[in-house]
């Protein structure tokens, strides 16, 4: 990947952003085992939809730890609620009971101490790169010479300085979805929320984007929560992965992952990986 990663340094340690946030009474000074500060904390959390004569449970009593710097993946079968967890985070759904809160503060609406990235690269077509990554930043109303700083130091790091000026019509498929976390990372979020955001991806490219973040979060420190339905994916690019059961989701269980964080693709191949990925399918498929 080109680009000058090291300018990455010039956003990390700046002034967080204000979030749609309430203070919560909870602490979050620790995890749930009490080794790690909790940046983001989940805990109770039900959601529940109407439906014609009643109610469906889609969430149920939901209690998750993201430590600070972490990155926790949730997997899980289509329908378990997965999409809806992260859009409650999002502040884009309302919980029907419990709480989440981010650095000891409740999440009540959107805010910009969270960056999402979707599956689907929602881009602005008629704006070009550099255009695209700057939106978030002229929604808090930075100057146009602090957006420029922002955005030229965020194509630095995800190597797309040289298509600033492009649109995205004229990228691939992963450079658009770099775009997309690029935009989501420059308004320097406390926690970077990503769904399936490389689900529409060929294998290829696939992979190279998992190098690409990892490399990124590594970087930048961020603190990262993503759904996907990719097992090895889940594996190879989180420090834990959590199971939810089928609808109503629920935690089944949480797995470290026994590798460290500079691990390289060749750790796909590790007996060690290759048990975990074969554990996480026993878990669900009920098999476990």
């Amino acid at each position: 990947m080109g680009g000058t990663v090291e300018s990455v340094t010039l956003m990390v340690g700046a002034a967080r952003g204000v979030g749609a946030v309430a203070r919560a009474s909870a602490s979050s000074d620790a995890g749930t085992d009490g080794s790690a500060p909790a940046k983001l904390r989940i805990r109770g959390l039900e959601k529940r939809y109407p439906v014609k004569g009643g109610e469906l449970l889609a969430l149920d009593g939901i209690d998750l730890d993201v430590p600070a710097g972490g990155f926790v993946t949730l997997v899980g079968t289509s329908g378990c609620g997965k999409s809806t967890l992260l859009n409650i985070v999002a502040g884009l759904d309302a919980p029907s009971a419990g709480d989440v809160t981010v650095d000891g503060d409740r999440i009540v609406g959107p805010g910009p101490d969270r960056g999402l990235v979707f599956q689907a690269y929602s881009l602005f077509p008629w704006r070009t790169v550099a255009e695209n990554v700057a939106f978030g930043l002229e929604c808090q109303g930075l100057s146009r010479t602090q957006r420029r700083a922002r955005v030229e130091a965020m194509l630095g790091v995800v190597g797309l300085t040289e298509f600033a000026e492009w649109l995205p019509r004229d990228l691939s498929g992963g450079m658009c979805q770099r775009v997309a976390i690029a935009r989501a990372l420059v308004i320097e979020p406390d926690v970077l929320l990503l769904d399936e955001p490389f689900g529409a991806l060929d294998l290829q490219t696939r992979q190279n984007l998992h190098e690409f973040l990892r490399l990124v979060w590594q970087r930048t420190g961020a603190t990262v929560l993503m759904v996907t339905h990719d097992i090895g994916e889940a594996i190879y690019l989180s420090d834990q992965v959590v199971v939810l059961s089928d609808r109503p989701g629920r935690v089944v269980e949480r797995i470290d992952v026994p590798f460290g964080r500079s691990r390289e693709p060749d750790v796909r191949r590790d007996a060690r990986f290759l048990a975990l990925e074969h554990d996480l399918d026993d878990l669900l498929h009920g098999r476990r």
